[in-house]
């Protein structure tokens, strides 16, 4: 059990869980949106959300066997804790039953085409872990793009199917909303992405990767990733000041727990040379992401 629950990431497994019951319990219930999921269709959403995750984290571990030997050979899972035969047969039973899951659910809400949004995600973690995970930037943007819609699958599923004229303009809104979080969760995992390349870099070369990191060298693709976070904390200015200035904890909540570790990271960033610093780093920036999901449950009345 204990190397099931490594080897799937429970961490990241349970943050996807978090992430859609606080849209549901945290956003939309609370906004009166009657949810289009009775409590076994949102078992089955939530199940074949995790099962994807996971089973994503699984085959990333075996095609990254060779690169964890030399990025973090004590916590190497794949040959030293669990056959390469096993973890497949772990991997396809993982993303088997999250697909089923996927088009059951599709199917009870006589909705059967979203059960492609189940497929298409099992096939882009494949490539990813395969294939597209080795193309500079491109793996980054990817899986940025998968951690964005765990947020707007979890409206979609909950909205698009009792979708009236006269709940138009709310859905609406509300993806609106859910859009602007998407974007949020995107740029600060693509930020981790980068911080986790400068991390892996030499075991990324050893595996005949091209990252940032690798083009650019570590130093300069640290630097490069500041500026960006620059950005992003130019547009979360504008965005509290826009729709969360007048909530004074809501304020400070995104002052100093989304742009304060962000501009700490930031600053780290132009000095940080070691493995270890930048793991430290890359911690940071997943638990700002998580804190950053959270908000939309605390402060959704300023909606």
């Amino acid at each position: 059990m204990t190397i099931f629950l490594k080897i799937i990431r429970w961490p990241n497994v349970l943050m996807t869980i978090i992430t859609q019951l606080v849209i549901i319990y945290g956003l939309l219930i609370p906004s009166h949106v009657v949810p289009a999921l009775n409590w076994w269709q949102l078992f089955l959403l939530i199940a074949a959300t995790a099962l994807l995750t996971a089973s994503g984290n699984v085959i990333n571990d075996i095609h990254d066997v060779e690169i964890d030997r030399v990025n973090k050979p004590k916590k190497l899972l794949v040959t030293k804790s669990i056959s390469e035969k096993r973890a497949y047969n772990l991997y396809f039973a993982l993303t088997i039953t999250g697909v089923i899951c996927g088009f059951v659910l599709s199917n009870s809400l006589d909705k059967p085409v979203l059960s492609s949004v189940f497929i298409a995600v099992a096939f882009i973690l494949h490539l990813y872990a395969s294939w597209l995970k080795s193309i500079l930037l491109v793996g980054n943007i990817i899986i940025s793009v998968l951690v964005a819609l765990v947020l707007l699958i979890t409206g979609v599923f909950e909205m698009f199917p009792v979708i009236t004229p006269e709940t138009q303009v709310a859905f609406r809104f509300i993806m609106a909303r859910l859009s602007e979080y998407a974007l949020m969760a995107f740029l600060i995992n693509l930020v981790r992405e980068w911080v986790k390349d400068c991390e892996d870099v030499n075991g990324d070369k050893a595996g005949g990767r091209n990252t940032l990191a690798i083009a650019l060298g570590r130093t300069r693709a640290a630097r490069f990733t500041s500026i960006f976070i620059i950005a992003i904390l130019v547009l979360l200015g504008w965005y509290v000041y826009e729709y969360i200035y007048l909530n004074e904890m809501a304020t400070y909540y995104f002052i100093f727990l989304i742009m304060g570790p962000l501009m700490y990271v930031m600053i780290k960033l132009w000095t940080a040379a070691s493995q270890k610093e930048f793991h430290i780093l890359s911690t940071i920036l997943k638990i700002v992401l998580l804190l950053g999901i959270l908000s939309i449950g605390i402060f959704r009345i300023n909606y």
